[in-house]
């Protein structure tokens, strides 16, 4: 918690430009460098470093500057690849519309300080097929083919998503709800002035659509600490052109009301200085728990929690049974495989533990069930 919270500390200061208070004796640099590299800040937190009279030893400083130009690297490759899908893309008539890391980084005061891992596009559904074969003429391979999305992967490590919808329509049960809330991307879009076939998407269904994918991280997963600095970018940039009245409807009337409390308080306390009322260590401990894009183990616990709190009795029994001998549908939506040879129900189990076995991903599964076990 110390060394997280020096993180946070020079982020803060980062952000605002201010001079950071130099290392207590019990912090670890190099945790501090480690942490912020799982969670894709250590970039913006060496702005802070820079200013320390005491710096790290020369040794994990560096290591902190090449991350640095790692995050202005990774920005400028990325961005020609952006230029050459959006080019290809338009010239084959697929229309494209952004809501996520591309659009949220021009918020920063600098776009490279907000790193991505990937790059995502909404296109038509009628489009994917088209766009993946488009995306292989450049080099890519295809990672995922799903009815409403399309990955594709280059062998230096780029990675494309290519959605059809805000919200997968095949996420279900309690988490329906995110793609009830929103969805027809682009129906709140307009085309860009220069580009009839670029959409950009109104403000207020930016800023929501932000928040809700904060929230299902948050909700699933975990989400880290970049996630919760990007609010703090969201509101300073959006507060004054969105539909707040309307934005807050949609949070009340699906139950997102309490985790969006709950993560404004901590982005508050963490980023403006505000103190809040509410006990935040919980919510703030699952955030660096959760890493930059969530974790099995937050996963786990999320489902555990969220089942003994709606009443499932024997909730961590049935989540064991689930998750050993998982329905068909689930099983064939992680090997489409299995649905293109028909295999039954029980072939899918043995199909997927066989995987599992093949990708050296049983020690994985073991540690799952542990954590499902754990109170």
């Amino acid at each position: 918690m110390t060394d997280y919270a020096y993180l946070v500390h020079l982020l803060y200061c980062a952000v605002h430009d201010t001079q950071p208070q130099e290392k207590p004796e019990e912090v670890s640099f190099k945790s501090v460098l480690e942490y912020g590299k799982l969670h894709e800040v250590a970039n913006i937190a060496y702005l802070s470093v820079e200013k320390l009279k005491n710096k790290p030893e020369a040794e994990i400083l560096n290591e902190w500057k090449l991350y640095y130009y790692f995050s202005v690297q990774r920005d400028m490759r990325q961005k020609e690849a952006y230029e050459n899908i959006i080019s290809l893309l338009h010239e084959n008539g697929i229309r494209t519309l952004e809501a996520q890391g591309t659009v949220t980084k021009t918020l920063y005061p600098s776009p490279e300080l907000r790193m991505m891992s990937d790059i995502d596009f909404i296109i038509d559904r009628e489009n994917l097929k088209r766009t993946g074969e488009l995306m292989c003429s450049l080099g890519y391979d295809i990672e995922e083919n799903k009815t409403d999305e399309i990955d594709v992967k280059k062998e230096n490590g780029q990675i494309i998503e290519f959605h059809s919808e805000f919200f997968s329509e095949k996420i279900y049960g309690r988490r329906e709800r995110f793609s009830k809330a929103i969805n027809s991307p682009f129906s709140h879009a307009k085309p860009d002035g220069d580009n009839e076939l670029k959409y950009n998407l109104d403000d207020t269904y930016f800023y929501l659509y932000s928040i809700l994918h904060i929230l299902k991280h948050f909700e699933t997963a975990g989400c880290g600490i970049r996630r919760i600095l990007d609010i703090y970018y969201l509101k300073k940039a959006l507060s004054d052109r969105i539909d707040g009245a309307y934005i807050n409807g949609v949070i009340d009337s699906y139950g997102f009301r309490e985790n969006t409390d709950l993560l404004f308080a901590l982005e508050g306390e963490w980023f403006e200085g505000k103190p809040s009322s509410k006990d935040l260590s919980e919510v703030a401990v699952k955030v660096f728990e959760s890493l930059n894009h969530g974790t099995r183990n937050v996963f786990a616990q999320n489902e555990v929690h969220q089942d003994i709190f709606e009443g499932v009795k024997f909730a961590r029994l049935k989540r064991i049974i689930t998750f050993i001998f998982p329905k068909k549908e689930r099983v064939c939506l992680n090997y489409p495989e299995c649905r293109e040879r028909g295999y039954s129900t029980v072939t899918c189990w043995f199909y997927r533990l066989y995987r599992k076995l093949t990708e050296g991903r049983i020690k994985a599964g073991f540690e799952y069930i542990r954590i499902l076990l754990k109170k």
